[in-house]
């Protein structure tokens, strides 16, 4: 056998095959050279790009910072004033919807009213969505370029701003603002105002520098403190709000001072402050990388709210080589939060969700087609308090089969009250036998108590619903009625108190009851008459009060809920009286009868009876197999089964 170490053999144990170790050498050699290629050419630049974008940020977030506004807060002046005063670089703008200026130091927009939307009722002052700094509830928007290493200037909220042509903003005429930076870069700023509420800003910037820069376009909105009439009610969301990706950001001043700051990454979205019935928001480009953030500069036990509140977003880097141009479009929204005009810039701008910014609640499903009906109908009759009215006829009829049924139940018990009252003065103080005697004698008249229940407990969710709808949405607010309601959003004015203002007194607010409240009470009342009777005296006396309270309470509601609910109660007093004409039971409104007198006396006589309660829960226990007395099988245990053997 020859050696196998012999020369001969070219293939020796333990030793590389010069091919081998010719490949092995490519390979290590081509490994090295992709790792510098991707070092150099992937990872450095995406390390440097997070490097420059987190500065960017850091520099975004001290934008509005506490050095830059902090002076201020000493220096708190009335809006006129300061809009007055800084006059000379302002420039106009004015749509037939919003009108303000726009000032050319830092080129903010922070100056923006309202023309058909007045702070009170005498139409004295427009409502500001935007204020300037210094000045009581100051908001403003400020946008601009973060720069990156080696750029000495770039616009920012102390530029000031020149103007290139058009000199006042107005549909279809847009106004140029433009910066040249000593370093070659010029940067302009295109304003453009639609008919409604939404600015579009174009950010452009040209490089004459002789050298590649990177830039991040910005917006800010700053807010100095709480807004004035700013209510904090669980019914209704204000303060920060935006739709990002695809979450609903609605977090609370209190929490965003606490918290301090909150970041989001999305492609798509918008974000901003929202009041109860304005809003202002940010819209970034869509479908872009685009940094989202809310944050707070202040202190946490601050008691006097002077602290800063900011929303603000971070785009895309734009990199731009000698002689190139670049340009950024955004859109920003300052108005009536008006659903119907939030639902077009939506569709017409790809907003994801822009109607959210209304708060609708969890009942969504119910206020919303609440206020489209309401709103199409005061368009038709013009008039928002007939729209309720005709609202509330509608529900009414959607719910005509449960209330007929539960009507239905209450006359039939209304019916059998003598029976009752022989029952107590037969029986005395015998309760076992008096509630044994009751429930045999509900079940021959057929009387349901669940029929006559349930149908009731499935309406309230329709008039939490409607008080939402009254309350969030605009359409309602200084909406006129008839005589002396200005205002469907509000309470009634007037007061029985000083007999509706035929005293010369003005009661305190816990006093102010007025006309619709009181006549609220009158339908109340009268639906208690031809309700069934209490079987114990602690339901008598609640049923005899609660109008009372009820009233009261609805008396500081909005005037249109209370407006629904008096038409409500009246049309449920037609329905009754109808059904209780069919089944030959006797209608009594005021007063008291002999039978009520006597069934009083058995009341306070008698013992306390739920009747009606057991016999719900005897049908619950029926309906789920959890009857006592019902009669029970016997269950033989289940036979063991026999195992499968295979056979063999």
């Amino acid at each position: 056998m020859a050696n196998s170490g012999s020369p001969g053999n070219p293939r020796q144990k333990d030793q590389m095959h010069p091919d081998d170790l010719r490949n092995l050498f490519i390979f290590f050699i081509a490994a090295a050279l992709l790792y510098f290629a991707y070092d150099s050419f992937v990872l450095k630049p995406q390390t440097k790009a997070m490097a420059e974008r987190a500065k960017a940020e850091q520099a975004l977030a001290e934008a509005e910072g506490p050095k830059a506004t902090m002076e201020q807060v000493a220096q708190i002046r009335d809006r006129a004033e300061v809009i007055a005063e800084g006059a000379p670089a302002r420039i106009s703008f004015d749509n037939g919807e919003i009108f303000g200026t726009i000032d050319l130091n830092g080129g903010r927009i922070d100056d923006v009213s309202l023309h058909k939307y007045y702070e009170t009722l005498e139409k004295v002052n427009n409502v500001s969505v935007l204020s300037p700094r210094g000045s009581i509830g100051s908001r403003a928007v400020e946008y601009g370029w973060i720069p990156s290493e080696g750029i000495k200037a770039a616009p920012n909220g102390q530029t000031r701003w020149r103007v290139a042509g058009n000199q006042e903003l107005k549909p279809g005429a847009p106004v140029t603002l433009f910066w040249q930076s000593p370093e070659g870069l010029r940067f302009e700023r295109r304003i453009e105002i639609d008919e409604r509420y939404m600015f579009t800003i174009t950010q452009r910037v040209s490089n004459a520098s002789g050298r590649s820069v990177t830039l991040h376009p910005y917006a800010l909105l700053a807010q100095r403190g709480l807004p004035p009439g700013y209510q904090s009610m669980w019914i209704s969301h204000e303060g920060p709000i935006g739709f990002i990706g695809e979450e609903l950001f609605n977090d609370g001043y209190d929490t965003l001072r606490d918290d301090r700051k909150a970041d989001m990454q999305a492609s798509q979205g918008w974000l901003g402050f929202t009041d109860k019935y304005w809003l202002s928001a940010l819209i970034p480009p869509q479908g872009q990388n685009v940094k989202y953030s809310f944050n707070y500069s202040g202190d946490r036990k601050d008691k006097e709210n002077k602290g800063l509140y900011q929303a603000d977003f971070l785009g895309d880097a734009v990199v731009l080589a000698s002689g190139q141009t670049s340009e950024v479009t955004t859109h920003f929204f300052a108005g009536a939060k008006e659903v119907l005009v939030l639902k077009d810039y939506e569709n017409a701008l790809n907003i994801p969700q822009f109607d959210l910014a209304v708060d609708f609640g969890w009942f969504w499903f119910m206020t919303k087609p609440f206020f489209y009906a309401m709103h199409y109908l005061g368009l038709w009759v013009g008039n928002m308090g007939v729209a309720i009215i005709l609202l509330t006829i509608i529900l009414r009829g959607m719910t005509f089969p449960l209330t007929n049924i539960s009507y239905k139940s209450f006359a039939k018990m209304k019916k059998v009250a003598p029976q009752v009252t022989a029952l107590r003065e037969k029986h005395g103080e015998d309760k076992q036998a008096l509630q044994k005697e009751l429930i045999a004698m509900y079940q021959k008249e057929e009387v349901n108590p669940m029929s006559g229940c349930f149908p009731i407990l499935l309406q309230i969710p329709i008039f939490f619903a409607l008080y939402k709808t009254f309350f969030v949405t605009i359409e309602i607010r200084h909406a006129p009625f008839f005589g002396w309601i200005e205002d469907l959003s509000a309470k009634d004015p007037t007061s029985i108190f000083n007999l509706f203002g035929l005293i010369p007194w003005d009661p305190p607010s816990f006093l102010v009851v007025g006309v619709w409240p009181c006549l609220m009470l009158l339908a109340m009342y009268v639906q208690k008459k031809l309700n069934p009777p209490p079987q114990d005296p602690i339901q008598r006396d609640i049923a005899n009060y609660m109008p009372f309270l009820f009233a009261y309470i609805m008396s500081t509601f909005a005037a249109g809920l209370v407006v629904y609910w008096t038409f409500s109660a009246l049309i449920g007093i037609l329905q009754q009286i109808i059904i209780m004409k069919r089944l030959n039971v006797p209608v009594h409104l005021f007063g008291e009868t002999e039978e009520e007198k006597a069934l009083d006396k058995a009341l306070d006589k008698g013992p306390a009876l739920h009747p009606l309660a057991e016999m719900a829960e005897q049908e619950v226990e029926e309906a789920l197999g959890l009857d006592e007395d019902a009669p029970k099988k016997e269950v033989s245990p289940p036979k063991p089964k026999k195992s499968k053997k295979k056979k063999k």
